[in-house]
């Protein structure tokens, strides 16, 4: 991992003990001699030491570690250790749990994307790198079932193309779907 594949992504930071999310931020710079990333010291409300699981959403890939928060503020930045790490990418491996609202904003139709007029809302449940597990409205897909997902993320917007792969946990309200993402793109916003 180096600098270029981890500044300004996402990094959602869990304590280990309970599994509390403590910081939900982007990452201001790596540092590769000490394994460790520096977020702004603005995005931790408690200054201590912590056992953590940390989650980076990189330009390749998810990848979790499990790592140390010393809270010790150097300038207006917090050093995050990372720890030992390993890439998540397909159901055989871990998957992360990732509460974020989302729309669908296109379904596949006749090998052509179509735009939905009013985007369908959803909530993803948890996320690999290569599949995402979603709530939504019972009966929104069928399996095989193409789309186009949008999720707002803090540096700008992740749109990924998934295929509905299984259904499950439905209600009379209700389906949770699971789907394989096709291809990823991310939106920066501009500054």
């Amino acid at each position: 991992m180096n600098e270029n594949a981890v500044k300004n992504r996402r990094i959602l930071i869990k304590n280990a003990e309970g599994g509390q999310v403590i910081a939900d931020t982007k990452i201001l710079r790596f540092d590769s001699l000490t394994n460790s990333v520096y977020i702004s010291a603005d995005s931790l409300r408690d200054r201590k030491y912590y056992s953590i699981s940390a989650y980076i959403f990189a330009e390749d890939g998810l990848y979790e570690f499990s790592g140390t928060i010393r809270g010790v503020m150097v300038g207006d930045e917090i050093e995050v250790f990372l720890g030992k790490s390993k890439e998540k990418e397909d159901r055989a491996r871990t998957r992360y749990p990732v509460a974020m609202a989302g729309n669908i904003t296109h379904v596949f139709a006749g090998g052509r994307k179509i735009r939905l007029r009013k985007p369908m809302s959803i909530e993803t449940i948890n996320m690999s790198a290569g599949g995402v597990l979603m709530k939504a409205d019972c009966g929104c897909f069928h399996i095989g079932d193409g789309f186009t997902l949008k999720l707002k993320v803090e540096e700008g917007e992740i749109e990924l193309d998934c295929r509905a792969v299984r259904i499950q946990n439905s209600t009379m309200l209700t389906e949770e779907y699971g789907c394989r993402i096709l291809e990823i793109q991310i939106e920066r916003d501009r500054e």
